[in-house]
C-alpha cells in the first residue's frame, strides 16, 4: 500500500511540473498559429479568391521539402509518433507545420486546426526532452507522454476547451480504448495551456449561442440529427479516401510533390461558386447558429464543403479536419431544423449542436471528447443534444476511420509492436 502511494505521488509531481511545461507551450503554439493564419489571410484577400489556394498548395510545396510532416492533416502522424515510436518527432516539425498550415487556411483552403496543433504541441515538447538535464530524467514511457501532453496543451488552448482538449489528445490514439495514465497529465497540460491563451489572446467560447431549448420532447430530434450527421460523416470520410487513393496514383506518375498544388486548383475551382467551403468555416457556423438559410443553398453547401476538404486535406494539404466535421454537423443540423423546427430557433440551434458533436465523433472516433468539447465551446446548456449527437454520431460511424492508421485497440497494438510499458505496475 505504501509503495503504490508513493509510486501515485511521484507520478503526480512529476507530471504537474512537465505537464504545466509543455502545456505553456501548446498555448503559445496556438496563439501563434492563429496570428500567423490571421497574416496569411491578409495577404490571401489581395489575389481572387479562386488562386489563392494554389498560393497555399505552392508554399506547402515548398515547406515539404524541408519536412515531410507538413503534408497532409497531422493527426495521423502524430497517432504514429505516440504509439509506436514512444512519441518522438522531428523538432523542425514545429516551424515546418506553423507556416505549411497558415499558409494552407490562410490562403483559403478548406481545413481545420487539431492536426496542426497535435503535431506543434508534439513537436515542442520533443524539444525539451533533448535538454541534457531533462532528457536524463525522462524513460521512454515519459517521453510518450510528455508528447502527448505538448499535443493537449495546443487543442486545449485554440478550442478554448481545458477538459476536452486533453480528452481528445488521449483518445484520438486508439478506436476504443483510453488510458487514464494518458489522460489525466494531458487533461493538465490542455489546461495550462487554456490558461495562457485566455490569458493573452482570448477567454471566449469559440460560438456564441443565446437562444437554446431544453425539452425533454426534443430528444428524438436529437438522435435523429445525430444519425443523419454520423451518415453525411460517413459519406465525407469514403470521399476523402477516394481522394487520397487518387493523390496515391498520381504520385505514381511522378505528381505527387505537386498534389497540394493540384489540391489548391480543385479548392479553387469550388471557392468561385461557394465562397463560404473556404477557410475553416466557423464564421459560418456562427452564421448558422445566428439566423437560417435555404434548404437547397445548405445542401449545395454541405456537399461543396466536403470536396474542398477532400481536395486540400486529401491531396496533402496542410490542415486538420475537426472543423471541418464540426461545419459537416452543423450544415446537416440546420437542414433539419429547416424541417422540423421552423420558427423555433431553440430548438434549431439545438440540433444544430447534436449535428456537431456526431460529425466530430464519427469523423475522429472521439465521443468523450466530441460531447465535452462542444459543450466547453459553447456552453453548458447544450449538453443534453451534444451527448446524445455525439453518441449517435459515434454509432453510426465508428466503424469507418478517417485516420487509418489509428488502432481498433490497445492490447492489439501492444501484441504487434510491443510498443510502450505496461501501466499496471501494482494489482
Amino acid at each position: 500500500m505504501f509503495k503504490l502511494t508513493k509510486y501515485t505521488n511521484l507520478f503526480m509531481w512529476k507530471w504537474m511540473f512537465l505537464a504545466t511545461i509543455v502545456g505553456i507551450g501548446g498555448g503559445v503554439s496556438a496563439l501563434i498559429l492563429n496570428a500567423t493564419i490571421d497574416l496569411f489571410a491578409v495577404v490571401g484577400r489581395q489575389v481572387p479568391l479562386w488562386i489563392a489556394p494554389v498560393i497555399g498548395g505552392v508554399c506547402i510545396t515548398i515547406f515539404a521539402r524541408i519536412d515531410k510532416n507538413v503534408l497532409g492533416s497531422g493527426s495521423p502522424k502524430y497517432i504514429d509518433a505516440v504509439n509506436l515510436n514512444q512519441g518522438n518527432m522531428s523538432r523542425r516539425t514545429w516551424l515546418a507545420k506553423l507556416v505549411a498550415s497558415a499558409s494552407t487556411i490562410g490562403f483559403f483552403g478548406s481545413g481545420g486546426v487539431e492536426g496542426p496543433m497535435l503535431l506543434m504541441g508534439g513537436s515542442f515538447a520533443n524539444i525539451l526532452t533533448k535538454l541534457p538535464k531533462l532528457s536524463n530524467w525522462l524513460d521512454k514511457e515519459d517521453k510518450r507522454i510528455l508528447t502527448i501532453c505538448g499535443a493537449a496543451g495546443a487543442i486545449g488552448a485554440i478550442f478554448r476547451s481545458p477538459l476536452g482538449g486533453g480528452i481528445f489528445a488521449a483518445e484520438i490514439l486508439y478506436k476504443s480504448s483510453l488510458h487514464y495514465s494518458d489522460m489525466f497529465p494531458a487533461i493538465l497540460s490542455s489546461t495550462v495551456g487554456f490558461v495562457v491563451y485566455s490569458t493573452i489572446g482570448t477567454a471566449t467560447p469559440l460560438f456564441a449561442m443565446s437562444n437554446y431549448l431544453t425539452n425533454p420532447a426534443n430528444i428524438l430530434y436529437y438522435v435523429l440529427a445525430g444519425v443523419l450527421a454520423g451518415w453525411a460523416s460517413v459519406s465525407f470520410m469514403k470521399l476523402f479516401h477516394w481522394l487520397e487513393d487518387f493523390g496515391a496514383w498520381l504520385a505514381k506518375y511522378g505528381l505527387g510533390k505537386y498534389l497540394p498544388i493540384i489540391g489548391g486548383m480543385l479548392t479553387g475551382a469550388i471557392l468561385l461558386f461557394f465562397p463560404d467551403a473556404g477557410g475553416t468555416g466557423t464564421a459560418f457556423i456562427q452564421s448558422l447558429i445566428d439566423q437560417s438559410f435555404m434548404t437547397s443553398f445548405l445542401l449545395a453547401l454541405l456537399f461543396a464543403k466536403m470536396l474542398a476538404t477532400a481536395f486540400t486535406v486529401g491531396l496533402r494539404g496542410s490542415a486538420g479536419l475537426v472543423i471541418p466535421a464540426l461545419f459537416i454537423g452543423a450544415v446537416t443540423g440546420s437542414i433539419l431544423s429547416n424541417l422540423f423546427a421552423t420558427g423555433a430557433n431553440g430548438l434549431s440551434n439545438a440540433l444544430i449542436i447534436s449535428g456537431m458533436a456526431a460529425s466530430l465523433a464519427s469523423i475522429a472516433n472521439v465521443p468523450i471528447a466530441a460531447a465535452v468539447m462542444l459543450i466547453e465551446m459553447v456552453g453548458l446548456q447544450v449538453g443534453a443534444s451534444a451527448v446524445v449527437g455525439s453518441v449517435m454520431g459515434y454509432a453510426v460511424g465508428h466503424k469507418q476511420m478517417i485516420y487509418i492508421n489509428m488502432s481498433h485497440n490497445e492490447p492489439d497494438y501492444r501484441a504487434a509492436k510491443d510498443f510502450r510499458k505496461l501501466d499496471r505496475y501494482f494489482d
